[in-house]
Formats: structure tokens, sequence, C-alpha cells
């Protein structure tokens, strides 16, 4: 399955510590067939010092490599680790608050 085979050439090609790759195409009543919406999240300490759009250039040239099949729309998550903790924390701390 062509999910595996990204998921597969994004490890070879950089260090990650969490990938997560969905097919959100069914969402997508307009298109019919095929592979059409991903969302991918990768957490990366490759990521470390780069901008967003450096992140975002550098999986979506490594997805050229391998995607030959038009793809509507890709929505990449990238975070360091220390990013995603942040994050992870606000989430539950905010989640909190709200309990009390």
């Amino acid at each position: 399955m062509i999910l595996k085979k990204i998921k597969k050439h994004l490890i070879s090609k950089i260090n990650i510590n969490f990938i997560s790759i969905q097919d959100d195409s069914l969402l997508h009543k307009k298109f019919k067939e095929g592979l059409t919406h991903l969302k991918i999240i990768i957490i990366s300490h490759d990521f470390v010092n780069k901008s967003f759009i450096s992140r975002h250039r550098l999986i979506f040239s490594i997805l050229s490599e391998i995607v030959k099949e038009k793809i509507y729309s890709i929505t990449l998550d990238t975070y360091t680790p220390i990013e995603w903790n942040y994050k992870k924390n606000k989430k539950l701390n905010t989640s909190n608050c709200l309990k009390k």
C-alpha cells in the first residue's frame, strides 16, 4: 500500500521520532476514487532550527521521489520533540483548567 511506502521512505530519509500518516480521502465526497487527501504528522530532531517552510519543503521533496499518483491535498504537521511536548502539555493544561 502507498501509505506504508510513504512511511518507509520518509523514515529512510530523515531521523523520525514519531510519524502518523492518515488517509482522509473518504472525508471529501467530491473525490470518488483513490488516495486524494493525506494528513501527516512528523516529529523529528531534524527539524530543529528549520523554519516551517523549510520543513515542508524537505518533506515534499522526499515525497516527490516516490509519490507518482496525483494527491489533491497533503496536510503536514511538523514538530521538533520539544515543540511536540510543549503542544501536548499546553493541551493538557488547558483541559485541566476547564475541569476546575
